[in-house]
């Protein structure tokens, strides 16, 4: 079982910005999606959720084409973190986080505030629990969004798909780390999670397979190690780069060479 694209092509205002694109997000895994400004990353994303539609090829979640699934249903097999997430309601942080159990069966109302309450510790936030959400800063936002996203598809109910796009952007270092290991432990659970990334170093630490894209095409797809190489980032990012060892050679570092 899995989320495929195969062979996606979008076009908008007379441009492709995906070209004969395919992708494959299996369940127990993370797959990082890299890529300059304006690659199609996010549109991608889109489509692989189901909020765009391809002019040509197809998506499919277990094999079944995404738009053949009801919308309630689909929103119980994944969960979308977007880019920004507006909202203009002086709600608390706790009440955000409970919207992403709008589509779910609903459980007891102590298991609701269960899982209300864990996604929030998942993500660092418990203490915002009660403070108003549009009096907490840009990476507070984030993290309570994505404890949102997480509450969404807390409890397996047959396949599991979070589509992340570009949680960390808003995110201080440690809390880059902390949000793509809670990744890696829904992966670990069973999930499958996409995530739009532009650390190159992020993908190497958390990811088990990456697509590289460029100017609407896939350039490379693979494991982290092989398909992030000097060469291929030189000619996706236009920037000379430098491939780094630590000294027990246990780890390998990106970095831009002046």
């Amino acid at each position: 079982m899995s989320l495929a694209a195969e062979s996606l092509r979008y076009y908008a205002g007379g441009l492709t910005l995906l070209d004969d694109v395919g992708l494959t997000l299996e369940p127990g895994q993370v797959h990082a999606v890299l890529g300059p400004n304006g690659a199609g990353k996010s549109t991608l994303l889109k489509l692989l959720a189901g909020d765009l539609r391809s002019d040509q090829g197809v998506v499919r979640l277990a094999q079944r084409p995404l738009q053949a699934w009801p919308r309630l249903e689909l929103a119980r097999q994944r969960a979308v973190l977007p880019q920004a997430s507006d909202l203009a309601f002086d709600f608390t942080a706790c009440q955000v986080v409970a919207l992403g159990r709008t589509p779910c069966i609903r459980q007891t109302p102590a298991r609701e505030a269960q899982i209300i309450d864990d996604a929030l510790a998942a993500t660092d936030a418990a203490h915002l629990r009660d403070r108003s959400y549009l009096t907490l800063s840009g990476g507070e936002r984030a993290r309570v969004q994505l404890a949102r996203v997480l509450a969404q598809v807390w409890e397996p109910a047959g396949e599991r798909y979070l589509l992340l796009d570009e949680p960390t952007a808003s995110l201080d270092l440690a809390h880059q780390h902390a949000c793509l290991q809670v990744a890696r432990r829904f992966a670990a659970g069973g999930a499958g999670v996409l995530v739009v990334l532009h650390d190159p170093n992020l993908a190497l630490a958390y990811a088990d397979q990456v697509s590289l894209l460029c100017c609407g095409q896939l350039l490379a797809q693979g494991a982290p190690s092989e398909t992030l190489n000097r060469a291929n980032l030189e000619r996706v990012y236009g920037v000379r780069i430098e491939i780094l060892q630590t000294a027990d050679a246990s780890q390998t570092l990106i970095a831009v060479r002046p």
